[in-house]
């Protein structure tokens, strides 16, 4: 490419190559070689200066060479400018079948998109009928970025034809997600119990239900507490068990956040079915979202159903949905819990007692560790007593303080970190959203540091949903975006940042109003 450029000196005897990106955009309107016109599009993307310059010369591209035109589409998209949709618009070519032109398409379907052209809409929806795939998935991507609810019905058919690619159902539910027309509802529901051969669509159907929000709400209800005949029906059909029904209910309700779900979940903590993995599973999706949702009713019942659960997997999980509720009433069952078996047993009752308790508690941890510790303690032992040490000496510096637990959500430890987001989280408002913002996109190095961004990322979302963020909120979302695409690859943080492009969508368009 380089030596295509140096050719254009020798050419046109002139040996200074532009320096802004008016200046390439007029070179690749005026090069016949196409490799010529690809390279001086590059170059105007990456010049520095005034890009919406080179805007009317991009345009002239788009009546040129096939190839030309995507990449000059993506130009004209990443100016940002809503008035440029005209003609990109009049570049499209639905007719054609030749590859590149087909390419150009789905290229101006993404810049059409990045626009958020809502007069692109009719288009948009006429190229989801596109015989290529990668066309009819740009066409839904760049719905979704516009968000306009005239596309729901088109994109709903399209993710319930049982025809429609996988990846490109996967698409159509986030989409809808990001579009949160209640329109919707009824077939995000269904897809978050159909499967395909090694195809589970739960992840983004699960995505659009908690951005469709309270709407999902009551169906999703009928399915927790068995009043959905019909998908009851069609899952004894399809083979689906019924505790996945309400397993998969529970988890998105959680996700969903909101309040008039506890009294169902509560009665799914006592859950009984002749499968006891089933019955495990419909238990412990139950006791997550009551966490997720802080319903202190649930700190008794999950308390006791502690005590009796031996699996030490399942016992760390409801000590994390107590830890997050942060209800005292836990305290005395935590704390009984705590006192009995092997350490993988206490080792999630301690956790929980130095994410809720004060000085009480220091007592009982310093005594756990002086038993286990006596002959000596794994390194893996001694980091989490470490931790549990750390935050209830926070505690016990903050109190009820929530200037000070704001600045713990700064501080080097990420056990303080972690709980220090709970507590601003359950007695923070919108001017404690910058701090949570700040850890959440802290680097995340290990298990630790991934719990802190997961409590403070609950925490942005619990003062989210009440107070609200409004336009402040559309920045949050901008670093949860930024922090997310720099994570992208990472297994280390990919469930986490999964709630965090959640919340991300609900705050910026909670911004838009």
């Amino acid at each position: 490419m380089r030596r295509a450029a140096l050719l254009w000196c020798v050419v046109a005897a002139a040996c200074s190559a532009p320096s802004d990106p008016a200046g390439w955009a007029r070179q690749a309107v005026k090069r016949n070689r196409i490799d010529e016109k690809l390279e001086a599009l590059e170059q105007v993307r990456k010049a520095p200066g005034d890009h919406k310059a080179a805007a009317p010369y991009l345009i002239e591209v788009l009546g040129q060479h096939p190839r030309a035109r995507g990449e000059a589409a993506v130009a004209l998209g990443e100016i940002g400018d809503p008035s440029l949709a005209g003609p990109l618009l009049g570049a499209v070519d639905l007719a054609a079948t030749d590859r590149d032109t087909v390419d150009a398409n789905r290229k101006i379907a993404a810049a059409l998109g990045a626009l958020r052209a809502k007069e692109a809409v009719p288009k948009l929806v006429e190229m989801l009928a596109s015989p290529d795939a990668f066309t009819q998935v740009a066409a839904v991507d760049a719905l979704g970025e516009i968000g306009d609810p005239a596309a729901v019905d088109r994109i709903v058919a399209l993710a319930a034809d049982e025809r429609t690619p996988p990846f490109t159902v996967k698409k159509a539910l986030l989409a809808l997600g990001r579009i949160g027309d209640p329109r919707a509802s009824p077939t995000v529901l269904r897809m978050l119990f159909v499967e395909r051969p090694g195809v589970s669509f739960f992840p983004e159907a699960s995505f659009a239900a908690s951005q469709i929000g309270p709407p999902m709400v009551a169906p999703l209800l009928e399915v927790l507490e068995g009043r959905d005949a019909k998908l009851e029906a069609w899952a004894q059909e399809a083979r689906v068990v019924r505790g996945a029904l309400y397993a998969k209910a529970a988890q998105v309700l959680g996700d969903v956040g909101d309040e008039k779900a506890v009294p169902a979940l509560l009665r799914r903590l006592a859950y009984q079915d002749a499968d006891p993995g089933v019955q495990l599973v419909v238990r412990v999706f139950a006791a997550e979202s009551l966490g997720r949702l802080r319903a202190s009713a649930a700190a008794r019942p999950l308390a006791e159903q502690l005590a009796r659960e031996r699996d030490p997997d399942v016992r760390d999980r409801y000590c994390d949905a107590l830890a997050r509720i942060g209800d005292p009433v836990a305290l005395p069952g935590l704390r009984s819990a705590s006192a009995a078996g092997g350490f993988d047993l206490r080792e999630g009752p301690l956790v929980a007692l130095s994410r809720v308790g004060g000085e009480a508690e220091r007592a009982v941890v310093e005594s756990a560790r002086s038993k286990d510790c006596r002959s000596g303690c794994s390194a893996a032992q001694e980091r989490a007593y470490a931790g549990m040490a750390a935050r209830l000496e926070s505690a016990r510096a903050c109190r009820s303080e929530l200037a000070c637990w704001t600045g713990k959500l700064s501080d080097a430890s990420a056990a303080v970190r972690d709980r220090a987001a709970l507590e601003v989280g359950r007695a923070g408002g919108p001017a404690q959203a910058e701090a949570l913002a700040a850890a959440v996109v802290r680097q995340v190095d290990g298990d630790d540091d991934l719990a802190a961004r997961y409590h403070a990322v609950l925490a942005l979302g619990w003062i989210a949903r009440g107070a609200g963020l409004g336009a402040a909120g559309a920045g949050i979302a901008d670093q949860l975006d930024r922090m997310i695409a720099s994570d992208k690859g990472r297994s280390l943080t990919v469930g986490v940042n999964e709630d965090a492009l959640r919340l991300a969508t609900r705050l910026r368009r909670a911004a838009r109003g």
